[in-house]
């Protein structure tokens, strides 16, 4: 299950800034952290990769939200992906 680190650049209308904070906080998979200035810290949590780009591709689409910069992803143990991205020999942590 990939956990996503992002960070919102929201739109210098404080209006549209405010909205887009509310639709955030709403959605189930993300938990927005405290705003500083027209920046937002986001946690995602999604199923796997096609559920974390859904979700992005939802961010960026709303207004208020003018950039989403994607600041760090981990895979957990039990996602499928983390065995991927491991390269041979690389610490994987146990559950």
């Amino acid at each position: 299950m990939p956990i996503s680190g992002l960070l919102l650049t929201l739109s210098a209308d404080p209006a549209e800034a405010t909205v887009a904070t509310e639709r955030i906080a709403e959605h189930p998979a993300l938990l927005p952290g405290s705003a500083s200035g027209r920046w937002l810290p986001v946690a995602l949590e999604a199923e796997d990769d096609a559920g974390c780009r859904a979700v992005h591709d939802w961010l960026h689409a709303q207004p208020g939200v003018a950039f989403v910069d994607v600041v760090c992803v981990n895979f957990e143990t039990d996602s499928p992906a983390a065995e991927a991205v491991a390269a041979p020999g690389a610490f994987v942590p146990s559950s």
